[in-house]
């Protein structure tokens, strides 16, 4: 079975199995930058891996900032405002993002400034996610070189900014607003229905959805293919950092390993870090692991990409003991170009 092969769940489906709930979740940590001035989408455009300088006002769309050898500096969605561009970054990354904006921005007309501390992320994932919020548009048909809607929406008596982004095989939204107003719009969400999540059972969600977190699955060790990302990389619209890079990796099918879920077998001892193997051979590495509604392990890894298959059985090393099987490779933002 190739990559392009894999069974894709059913967006209501959740982790574990059962009848989906609809989850809120305070994002903490996730940072928020706002770039202001005639060349903000025409800078993003060439530094990132997304067409985004067509972006209208109350549109968004992802991209990937990424290193002169391809690998990931951030995931960002670019959200056009209409009187700025709001990036919106992964967990503590502003500070990151900031400098790589800075370090090519030389004649532009474009100012960028940390608004993390005044801004809320709500995130909220599950199916009638967009029902709650008014929206019957339904989930985003992801397609590089795509823009999306990003409506203003009233949640808890609170005007925010509802980006449409999953969690992994969940449907979900961002939702920007005051840093003030954070309470109300959870307050507003619970009102329509949702649970609230802590920042752990929060990573438990993510895990068991496929979705991949700056840290864990992304970072400089990885390229957007292997994480995929294709779903945010538009072939066609010219240079950018790392381009050529990722361009070779894709048309040569050069792309070594892949980043999958993973079940465990009943009595199966794993954690972040620990090796896997495939017939005796190093096969790949897991990156994360939790636990579902009943118990059960479940994880993210790479794995090489002979061995990225759905249903293929693989060995933990020691001190990690019992068995991981592939259950499908995630891709956020859809599968783009396929790979098989």
């Amino acid at each position: 079975m190739t990559l392009g092969q894999f069974p894709r769940p059913s967006a209501d489906a959740p982790p574990g199995g059962g009848a989906a709930g609809l989850i809120a979740h305070h994002d903490l940590g996730r940072g928020c930058l706002e770039a202001v001035g005639g060349d903000a989408l025409d800078l993003l455009n060439r530094l990132s891996t997304n067409r985004v300088d067509h972006l209208r006002p109350g549109h968004w769309a992802p991209t990937v900032l990424t290193t002169d050898r391809g690998r990931i500096v951030d995931l960002l969605a670019v959200v056009h405002t209409g009187a700025a561009v709001r990036l919106l970054t992964s967990g503590g990354r502003q500070r990151a993002v900031l400098e790589w904006l800075d370090k090519y921005t030389i004649m532009e007309d474009l100012a960028v400034a940390d608004v993390s501390a005044e801004t809320a992320v709500v995130a909220l994932a599950g199916a009638g996610a967009g029902a709650v919020l008014g929206l019957d548009r339904g989930e985003p048909d992801f397609l590089p070189g795509r823009q999306y809607p990003a409506p203003t929406v009233g949640v808890g008596g609170i005007e925010a900014v509802a980006v449409g982004q999953p969690l992994g095989r969940l449907p979900g939204y961002l939702l920007v607003a005051p840093a003030a107003a954070a309470g109300a719009v959870l307050a507003g969400l619970v009102s329509g229905g949702a649970a609230l999540a802590d920042a752990g059972a929060w990573e438990e969600l993510r895990i068991g959805a496929g979705a991949p977190v700056f840290g864990a699955e992304m970072g400089e060790s990885y390229n957007p293919l292997e994480a995929g990302l294709i779903g945010a990389i538009d072939f066609t619209k010219g240079c950018y950092i790392g381009q050529e890079v990722i361009a070779r990796l894709d048309s040569y099918r050069r792309v070594q390993k892949y980043l999958v879920a993973l079940s465990f077998a009943a009595g199966s001892e794993a954690a972040a870090g620990a090796a896997l193997a495939q017939d005796g051979r190093p096969a790949g590495t897991v990156t994360s692991v939790g636990r579902g509604a009943g118990g059960e392990l479940r994880g993210l890894g790479y794995v090489r990409t002979a061995a990225a298959a759905a249903g293929q059985g693989l060995e933990l090393r020691p001190p990690a003991a019992g068995v991981a099987t592939v259950v499908d490779a995630p891709k956020l933002f859809g599968a783009g170009q396929d790979f098989g």
